[in-house]
């Protein structure tokens, strides 16, 4: 999915969640979001790709290569991912503030040997890329050792309140259209009501 794919998505997904944004219940929406009706930021450049990408020691994969292309950081990932990293704020899981917390949390639970032979969950978030900066404790990881034919890295989204593990999906644009069709699933008659999109229609 290039840039060029990626902006129409990611516009449909600023008009539906303006659209359904509930001021009683939800945090005010940024000015240059409601003038814009892009959740969005200015696009990356090549040249800020690059240094992301030296600064953490890996060539990114194609998905969020083009994304940040389109978009260089992305507000309100869904309803519990309140931010996502541009180019400079990119960091391995175990580097950030709260790394070693879920890294550690997740190397002794029941889930790690859900299955045998599973590999365990903590090893997977211990050399996970993190791609949220905020979330009601919930992140958005990529796994640059579960790669695929494309060069694209496997996604996961986790919550500590879910009861579950990580989730695992094949690529970040695949995590992305998950964190879309949950925001529509858990506000649908809003979005529909007002955008008349159809989404599920």
């Amino acid at each position: 999915m290039d840039h060029e794919e990626w902006r129409p998505f990611l516009k449909l997904w600023s008009e539906e969640w303006i659209v359904g944004h509930d001021p009683e219940r939800d945090a005010p929406l940024h000015d240059e979001v409601v003038r814009g009706g892009w959740l969005g930021f200015a696009p990356a450049s090549g040249d800020d790709v690059v240094a992301a990408e030296a600064r953490l020691g890996r060539r990114l994969p194609p998905s969020l290569r083009e994304f940040l292309l389109t978009t260089n950081g992305w507000r309100d990932a869904g309803n519990f991912i309140y931010r996502l990293a541009g180019t400079s704020e990119l960091a391995w899981l175990a580097d950030t503030d709260e790394g070693s917390s879920w890294i550690d949390a997740y190397s002794e639970t029941e889930f790690a040997d859900e299955e045998e032979g599973e590999e365990p969950e903590g090893d997977i978030l211990a050399r996970s890329l993190c791609l949220s900066l905020e979330g009601d404790a919930a992140v958005m990881l990529l796994d640059p050792e579960d790669v695929d034919e494309r060069g694209e890295w496997a996604g996961y989204w986790l919550a500590s309140w879910s009861g579950r593990g990580p989730e695992r999906f094949d690529s970040f644009y695949d995590l992305m259209h998950h964190q879309y069709t949950s925001f529509l699933g858990l506000r649908r008659p809003e979005v529909e009501s007002g955008s008349g999109s159809g989404s599920g229609s």
